[in-house]
């Protein structure tokens, strides 16, 4: 009886991870915040616009600047879409498009 043995060449993960782009903080995080931001546009409390039209986008999170940003976040009583917590009722509505997405855009596929 003979054994046959059979060993698998990879790239290192950094590599693959780079291939796909999801290094730490990398262009997939980025694209995903983006994302987010975007769909979640049309549910934060809006009579002017400051609060959604100054909010900031870094790699990983987004950031409501106006002073009273926490205020609508705990309290928007909302009209239509648009009020309080207005992420979390996004990523309810949307976020399987996210993931989609997200995963499109780094050549997978989401689960």
């Amino acid at each position: 009886m003979s054994n046959i043995s059979y060993k698998l060449k990879m790239d290192p993960i950094g590599k693959i991870k780079l291939r796909r782009c999801l290094e730490s903080n990398g262009r997939a995080q980025k694209f995903f915040t983006h994302e987010v931001r975007r769909l979640a546009d049309p549910y934060v409390p809006f009579r002017k616009g400051p609060l959604k039209n100054t909010a900031r986008e870094d790699v990983s999170s987004i950031t409501y600047i106006q002073p009273y940003a926490k205020r609508q976040w705990l309290g928007n009583k909302g009209n239509g879409k648009r009020g309080k917590k207005w992420i979390p009722r996004m990523w309810a509505d949307r976020g399987k498009e996210i993931i989609k997405s997200v995963a499109d855009y780094a050549g997978g596929h989401p689960k």
